[in-house]
């Protein structure tokens, strides 16, 4: 696509997106034919003739749309289970050395075959994978319950001298055969069909009544064979899939990869996981529309439109090509071209875009291009920064050329009972995209030639990143209504405008683009490639072509897409870098619009695992690892008691420390031993940590505290050396603890909101150079900072800062009235400093923060604690010998760290002088305002909502925060009417529990409770 980049050259300096784009440009890598010579079909640039016509020519009656030419095959299907081929020992085996190979028993018995017995098979419901319908179905026990994946695996997991998290379960040992049986309409007779898959899951073998179409691997796309030959009329058709056993490894293979043994639960994935159609395909087709944003102004924007034109007649054929670009409508009216509404979305058809002109399309493939002016653009902005219109693209091809006569035969052989036809059979095509336009700016000290361009600027705006990385939310791939909607809100209300779609996970699927467009999410979507340079031969390069490119060509009109990635933590590469490099190229060349990273951290970009797997300290770490970008940092936490409770039975939650053997929570921690508590301790040490409801309120407040220490130094150097942040991470695909802010079930932990408030648009907020370890007499220091990621100033604002010692008194107090701070910047508007006192009057003490606008309105508030974790000197010494690869914690030395962190001689943050809570619902329809009093003296820390509900309909706007005395917060709420409230709670560290009852629409005081 011409005139499309995504970064200007440098007169004078190359980036590290040069050198790439130089390199892929050269290169003649390639892993598919096929794909090579597509990338190579030459572009024919045309201008069109009917620009802005209101005038526009539909097509006739036998233009048909390919939506009305697809019979879905997905629904019910047969399912059996098979022992796999034995390629002996060696393989290949001849038979003259070693075991002798032998076939699956599903090849040997013929199930393939279309007259074949499938009674004894399972009735399942596909897209699925094998693991849920077996649980559908009663035949598998739950692997998210207990200690049933450890079970599986100690009593049959194989080979047994494997480590037992890296054996393979019965399941997926086995080869699987999925079939069903399906009729053709009859009025498709003589046309050509294609059998297409969007998904399977990770390999397998087709076979349409008895004959194989070959094997295909990947699972983001395809196969897609023209059974036009092998399908029977006025008869049943089969169509069996034999999906391999699961892979030995991810590694080399873009499958997601936590599931194989080293992370978040043990699941291999197989099944068939997307849809399955065949298409009465036309005779000439229009495919894979690309539309990109060259400029826009409020005038007009100039549109570059790229499509492929595929043709199946031998001679060159006139093509009139119409098309139509108007803001998105409801599905009934996306369903004609020449709806006679005179309305749309915005009940003004003028801004519609009509376009044709006239091709000539030779047999085989052919692409084309042009430039569309869409008169006064409704542009796209990420959340936070404007609304998100979206665009419908629709294109339609008419030809009235006859079909010569020397086709008729070539017809005719397709079936011996169709005619020809009077009018040649021509596509449509549809897509979805915005008005936006991204690019890349080297920031201030960028290095030349090996660091990337980490500057985002999203519609000419210099963009400050606030965002998380993504974990693709289920493991056994379910499709649940309503997960990404629940997830995705979620991260737009929590302030979270890019989501790194981690290369652990997948390349995502459509519903997720579709609802990130729709909430101003961008994403930066990295391949399935993890923790090593995927070179030949380990793996398929022809696979990873061909996979890529489907992706590429699936996502790239979505304007939440702003950049790509070759995967997670790949580091340095040997000379060969094939997969990685393949990867890029493909990217840029079928999307060059967008950036493309070769790997993450990569190029100018951090990721900080001194903490917790290195077990050094929070603040040395991150401050001894500046980065222009942090792409991973942060500490894991327990999931809530109510989600614990979906995964363990309640009597395990009185069991505390876990020991080795504590088989059920193994299984539901994040790399299966008792490491994973202990090294979130020596971060969470907030006071003795004696059950799990401790640990629980201790490792989500650690981790929140973590991810704003971070988030605070990075968004200090907004506009000038920072560029953004994505912490680790937002979602997850496997019940437990974990990294996760937002757990399995879709129910935030504390440290969400931590985050939340963490990134807000417009912020105060302090950086120091730590939180512990402060001594009586010594100066306290630190940068107060205000930050306005916007595209409005922030005008006359007020910001005051109070600090409180152990006993609540107000040590000092600060104020800066009339505050201006540009759009786009971070100013630091004073140096706080403080000497402190004695040491009773420190342990802790206390930092507020509040903003507020003009009119008094309350922007933001952060409160800050230091010296809140009394570690005794043993235990420091403890920590200081377990670090890096000696942050393990075999046998008594587990036992040792549970005893020191039990036995921690305070909780000063819950032991502070106390204060008294009100509160008080009103609720009606689908929300309300929760209204929070303090009514003590003294500052009422760390104030929680308690039990507010886990339902998806229901969503909080804050939570954990802190209220001056005499004060009031107003935390407005949404929650279906059918939701009740009743169980909720409100307590502070400082302040007792209330709890009351709600009515619809009622005004409820809580009651203290002993």
């Amino acid at each position: 696509m011409k005139h499309i980049s995504y970064y200007h050259p440098d007169t004078d300096k190359r980036y590290l997106d040069e050198v790439q784009d130089e390199a892929y440009s050269r290169s003649s890598l390639h892993g598919d034919a096929w794909v090579e010579m597509e990338s190579l079909i030459p572009v024919h640039y045309i201008t069109n003739e009917g620009q802005n016509s209101l005038d526009i020519r539909h097509g006739g009656s036998d233009n048909q749309s390919l939506t009305k030419d697809t019979l879905l095959l997905s629904g019910l299907w047969r399912m059996k289970g098979g022992e796999p081929a034995d390629a002996g020992d060696p393989a290949p085996a001849t038979g003259w050395f070693g075991r002798k190979a032998r076939a699956s028993e599903g090849m040997q018995e013929r199930w393939y075959e279309p007259d074949h017995n499938r009674e004894d098979w399972l009735v399942v419901s596909v897209p699925t994978t094998v693991q849920r319908a077996l649980i559908d179905l009663g035949q598998m026990d739950d692997p998210h319950w207990n200690t049933n994946t450890i079970d599986e695996l100690e009593q049959h997991g194989t080979p047994e001298e494997t480590p037992v998290w890296f054996r393979r379960t019965r399941v997926e040992c086995k080869e699987w055969w999925f079939a069903v049986t399906f009729e053709l309409p009859d009025e498709w007779q003589g046309r050509r069909l294609s059998l297409e898959f969007d998904g399977i899951d990770y390999s397998g073998t087709l076979f349409i009544n008895g004959s194989s179409l070959g094997h295909h691997q990947g699972m983001f796309g395809g196969p897609v064979h023209d059974i036009t030959e092998l399908v029977q009329w006025n008869e049943s058709n089969v169509l069996v899939v034999r999906i391999d056993p699961a892979p030995q490894s991810w590694n080399g293979l873009m499958k997601p990869s936590p599931g194989f043994g080293w992370h978040y639960g043990h699941l291999i994935s197989l099944g068939i996981w997307k849809d399955v159609r065949i298409v009465a395909q036309p005779d000439i087709a229009l495919l894979d529309p690309y539309i990109a944003t060259q400029s826009y102004t409020s005038d007009q924007a100039l549109l570059q439109l790229e499509f492929t034109v595929e043709s199946h007649l031998t001679n060159r054929s006139p093509l009139a090509i119409e098309g139509l670009i108007r803001l998105k409508q409801s599905e009934k009216d996306m369903n004609s071209l020449d709806s006679n509404t005179d309305s749309n979305t915005n009940g003004d058809r003028k801004k519609d875009a009509h376009f044709t002109f006239s091709i000539e399309v030779p047999y085989g493939r052919s692409k084309f291009s042009t430039v569309i002016r869409l008169a006064n653009p409704e542009v796209w902005w990420p959340s936070g920064y404007g609304e998100q219109p979206l665009y419908e693209l629709v294109l339609q091809g008419t030809s009235t050329t006859e079909f010569p006569q020397d086709m008729e035969s070539d017809t005719e052989s397709a079936s011996a009972t169709s005619s020809v036809p009077d009018f040649i059979k021509v596509g449509e095509v549809r897509t979805s995209f915005g008005v936006r336009t991204v690019e890349m700016r080297p920031m201030p000290d960028t290095t030349p030639e090996t660091e990337y361009r980490w500057q985002f600027v999203i519609n000419g705006e210099p963009m400050f990143i606030k965002g998380a990385n993504w974990c693709w939310p289920d493991v056994m791939l379910t499709q649940h209504e309503g997960r990404y909607e629940r997830l995705l809100e979620l991260a737009r209300r929590g302030n979270v405008q890019m989501l790194r779609a981690w290369g652990g996970g997948l390349v995502e699927s459509d519903e997720f683009y579709k609802l990130c467009d729709e909430k101003g999410i961008m994403v930066y979507q990295e391949f399935p490639l993890c923790w090593g340079p995927p070179d030949s031969p380990l793996t398929d390069l022809g696979v990873l072509d061909r996979q890529t490119v489907l992706s590429v060509k699936r996502l790239r009109n979505h304007p939440s897409l702003v950049m790509w990635g070759g995967g997670n933590e790949n580091g340095k590469h040997g000379g060969a870098d094939e997969g990685l490099f393949l990867v890029g190229k493909r990217c840029r060349e079928f999307d060059p619009s967008r950036p493309f990273h070769r790997t993450d951290p990569w190029g100018g970009s951090a990721h900080n695992w001194n903490v917790y797997h290195g077990g050094e300290p929070l603040d040395e770490a991150i401050l001894a690892m500046p980065s222009k970008f942090y792409g991973e940092f942060g500490i894991p936490s327990q999931t809530n008691v109510s989600s614990c409770l979906r995964y363990m039975p309640e009597e395990a939650l009185e069991l505390f420390p876990p020991t080795e053997e504590s088989r059920g929570w193994k299984s539901h921690f994040h790399q299966f031993g008792l490491k994973d508590v202990i090294k979130v301790m020596r971060y969470a040490a907030y006071g003795p940590i004696r059950n799990w409801q401790d640990y629980i309120t201790y490792s989500q407040t650690a981790q929140g505290d973590a991810i704003r220490w971070t988030a605070d130094i990075q968004r200090a150097g907004t506009g000038r050396d920072k560029s953004g942040f994505w912490y680790y991470k937002f979602s997850d695909c496997f019940p437990g603890h974990s990294w996760a802010v937002v757990d399995y079930y879709g129910t935030a932990k504390l440290s969400y909101y931590r985050a939340k408030q963490a990134s807000r648009p417009k912020n105060a907020f302090i950086t120091s150079p730590k939180l512990n370890t402060w001594d009586p007499g010594e100066r306290f220091h630190a940068e107060l900072h205000v930050v306005n990621d916007s595209r409005e100033s922030l005008n006359n604002a007020y910001v005051q800062v109070l600090m409180y010692n152990s006993q609540l008194t107000e040590v000092m107090t600060w104020k800066y009235p009339a505050l201006n701070v540009k759009q786009g910047l971070a100013a630091c508007i004073d140096q706080l400093g403080v000497n402190l006192p004695e040491k009773e009057a420190i342990q802790p003490f206390l930092i507020a923060i509040m903003l507020y606008a003009s009119s008094g309105a309350l922007i933001s508030d952060q409160w800050y604690w230091f010296n809140a974790q009394p570690k005794t000197a043993e235990l420091l010494a403890f920590e200081r010998e377990h670090q890096h690869e000696a942050n393990e914690y075999p046998g008594d030395r587990a036992k040792q760290a549970f005893s020191l962190y039990a036995d921690l001689p305070a909780a000063p943050l819950r032991e502070l002088p106390s204060t008294m809570l009100e509160w008080s619902i009103e609720r009606q329809d689908n929300g309300g305002i929760m209204t929070i009093r303090n009514t003590g003296s003294v500052p009422a820390i760390r104030v929680i909502i308690h039990h507010f509900p886990d339902d998806w309909s229901c969503y909080l706007e804050d939570n954990d925060f802190g209220i001056q005395p005499g004060e009031e917060r107003c935390i407005p709420f949404e929650a279906g009417s059918e939701v009740l409230l009743s169980g909720m709670t409100v307590s502070a560290w400082n302040a007792p529990e209330v709890q009351g009852s709600c009515s619809e629409v009622s005004l409820i005081h809580g009651k203290h409770v002993d």
